[in-house]
């Protein structure tokens, strides 16, 4: 995100107090022991308030800019991409098999540009885990696909996450919980949508990301993804009733984060504002357009002057 023109005035902080992001860092490859909670600033508790996480006692360095990018802000974005080692063999195709391999390769590719450019932080666009999210908050996953791939020194920084489809054909309350027991301080998920601010550079502006959960906002598309999953033989056909257990949760969910997602977008103040969710609004890809953001979201976008939209879910 470079300076440019302001289009909105400065940013100040949503709470009252400073607005920084600031998070401890302990990377133990082998061990999910947990270390000491983060601290959260705001109701992070209930979804969609805002929420800022920090770490006073042992706060994340920030990373130090290439003297070309001087007011500026860098930043990494990552979507499907949760295929450790052995979880994507699942699917018996060629792409899928070696899907393990092309995805440690792309994080070696990832943490080398992100040295170079000094990214910030890294923007996790959902399907986090394949095929069916995580179970618990030690879950194997958690290891295999993210902490002993993504461990190189450009990579300690903040992960700000958001779910995708796969991960609710888990269990995806324990992604949230794994973010605020601080098993590793970098994944910030406090609950399934959120915002926070960042500042660009050191002159004054500011960068305000507001996560959505795509999926909690189109609750038919998810289910059909879902049985056409079981049908190839990739996700368990109990997946099913355990998505629909959490039915409820999603509905009630829907509506409430609509509104805050408007409120939210309504109240920035921030020089840049971008929203993130796992379903894109326009595609050209295999799943095409998600006509329900298009008819619920995009107008919120055009309405409030957001600068960019970034999704994943449609890939090949």
């Amino acid at each position: 995100v470079s300076p440019g023109s302001s289009h909105r005035p400065v940013a100040r902080d949503m709470l009252g107090h400073g607005v920084r992001v600031l998070v401890g860092l302990t990377v133990v490859a082998a061990s999910l022991a947990v270390d000491a909670p983060l601290e959260y600033t705001g109701r992070c508790d209930e979804p969609g308030e805002t929420c800022l996480i920090t770490r006073a006692d042992n706060p994340l360095p920030l990373v130090e800019l290439p003297k070309y990018r001087d007011n500026a802000l860098s930043f990494a974005s990552i979507g499907d991409w949760g295929c450790g080692p052995y979880n994507c063999v699942l699917k018996p195709d060629p792409n899928h098999i070696s899907a393990g391999a092309t995805q440690k390769a792309v994080a070696g590719v990832m943490a080398q540009v992100a040295e170079k450019t000094g990214v910030q932080f890294v923007l996790a666009v959902g399907d986090n885990f394949y095929f069916h999210g995580v179970q618990d908050v030690n879950d194997p996953l958690f290891d295999s696909v993210w902490r002993d791939r993504f461990n190189q020194p450009s990579m300690n920084v903040p992960w700000y996450v958001t779910l995708g489809n796969h991960d609710h054909y888990g269990n995806p309350e324990a992604q949230i919980d794994y973010s605020k027991a601080g098993f590793d301080k970098r994944w910030i998920l406090p609950n399934y949508y959120y915002t926070t601010v960042r500042d660009v550079g050191s002159n004054g502006k500011q960068l305000q990301l507001v996560f959505v959960d795509t999926v909690i906002l189109d609750e038919g598309y998810g289910r059909t993804l879902l049985l056409e999953k079981i049908r190839e033989g990739i996700v368990q056909p109990e997946a099913l009733a355990r998505y629909d257990s959490r039915f409820h949760i999603r509905q009630k969910a829907a509506s409430e984060q609509l509104l805050w997602l408007e409120e939210t977008l309504a109240q920035s103040t921030a020089d840049w504002l971008i929203v993130i969710g796992h379903y894109p609004v326009y595609s050209g890809g295999e799943h095409g357009s998600t006509f329900s953001l298009v008819e619920l979201v995009k107008p919120l976008l055009e309405k409030y002057n957001v600068d960019a939209y970034i999704s994943g879910h449609d890939h090949n």
